[in-house]
């Protein structure tokens, strides 16, 4: 089976690393192929001329596999942007002219506005992308209806993604007092971190003593600057605090120590977020919009609240009702451990993989 990885850091590709450690890279012979084009996410809208070149570079290397190794199946993440698209009609295009099966595996959504964004004939391109694939992947089951129209119902596989667990977990640090909120993820407007900072006034207005701590990179320069200037004129300076990228130790001591996780991200261009299952996995309570795949990930009131989209009085709202209840903190933190444990493991997730290829199989055969 040859297989593909998006950039690194990115949710899909934190999955796929899981994946190659579970179960399912030991039950098939499974080549990995990294796409990776950008080490940042502010690289990812801009064109440079290395970007081409490590394109020519996966082709060639793609080619070299065709020509020396023989494949049963190609499973591709494909993507939802224009340049992205091109990208990949190629390199699925290569392992369609050797016979290679493809699946296709949609991390994203937003299908059918993509496809309507662009001009007939790369419509066309994108209806023969998908309706040769021998099956398309989503993460969800209410991810099913983005191919309504465009691939046929049998086709269309729900798998749940995963991530490994951590080994131990660093202890909460020790805390005077007040109400924790973390954010984690890009700092980018469709991700809802400015329905968060909306949300702060209000949330201060009743709970003086609440902070958010904002960790990521900036996605637009122009987005941080306005963040900075309402956080300015709001005066939330002692409120809240950006503070950058974070990985691994760091991460998960954040994780660890806030009272609250909030991700309200819009549905439109996020399907998933992959730091819920983070969030789960160190007993954090969420509050997250109700979009995309969350509602499935999340049992309303049981390990976490949902949320209108793009509404700040509602997300503080949440909030709120978690900051005055600490016996639902707690409650939900643990829900979220044993959900975690039981369903969103990395393991878990490779044998939802083998099932699906074992279909196939049968399928084909």
């Amino acid at each position: 089976m040859l297989g593909y990885f998006p950039p690194p850091y990115f949710g899909p590709s934190v999955a796929y690393q899981a994946l190659l450690r579970s179960e399912f890279a030991q039950r098939f012979d499974v080549t990995f192929i990294n796409l990776s084009v950008v080490q940042s996410i502010r690289e990812l809208e801009s064109f440079r001329l290395g970007k081409l070149f490590k394109l020519a570079k996966f082709f060639l290397v793609e080619l070299w596999y065709l020509l020396t190794r023989r494949f049963d199946a190609c499973c591709y993440p494909i993507s939802f942007s224009r340049s992205a698209f091109l990208k990949d009609a190629v390199l699925v295009g290569l392992v369609r002219a050797f016979g290679v099966p493809t699946v296709l595996f949609a991390h994203g959504t937003g299908v059918q506005r993509f496809r309507g964004s662009l001009a007939p004939r790369l419509q066309r391109l994108f209806d023969t992308t998908l309706g040769n694939a021998t099956a398309v992947l989503v993460i969800a089951e209410s991810l099913r209806s983005e191919f309504d129209g465009l691939v046929a119902p049998e086709r269309v596989f729900v798998v749940t993604i995963g991530i490994e667990p951590q080994p131990s977990l660093p202890e909460p640090q020790q805390r005077a007092g007040g109400l924790t909120i973390l954010y984690l993820g890009a700092l980018v407007k469709a991700k809802g971190i400015f329905d968060l900072l909306e949300a702060m006034p209000l949330v201060l207005a009743r709970r003086p003593d609440s902070r958010l701590v904002a960790a990521g990179e900036w996605f637009r320069p122009n987005e941080e600057l306005t963040a900075q200037e309402f956080v300015r004129e709001h005066h939330l300076d002692g409120a809240v605090n950006f503070v950058g990228p974070v990985h691994g130790e760091s991460k998960w001591r954040l994780l660890r120590s806030a009272d609250v996780f909030a991700f309200p991200p819009y549905s439109s261009t996020e399907a998933f977020g992959i730091v819920l299952l983070e969030a789960m996995q160190a007993g954090t309570p969420i509050v997250a919009t109700r979009g995309g795949a969350r509602r499935e990930v999340i049992d309303d009131g049981i390990n976490g609240l949902l949320v209108n989209e793009q509404d700040p009085a509602d997300l503080a709202a949440k909030i709120l009702q978690l900051a005055d209840d600490p016996g639902l903190r707690e409650r939900m933190g643990k829900a979220n451990l044993e959900r975690f444990a039981s369903y969103y493991t990395h393991e878990h997730y490779g044998q939802r993989m083998i099932e699906v290829f074992d279909q196939l199989s049968a399928r084909h055969r």
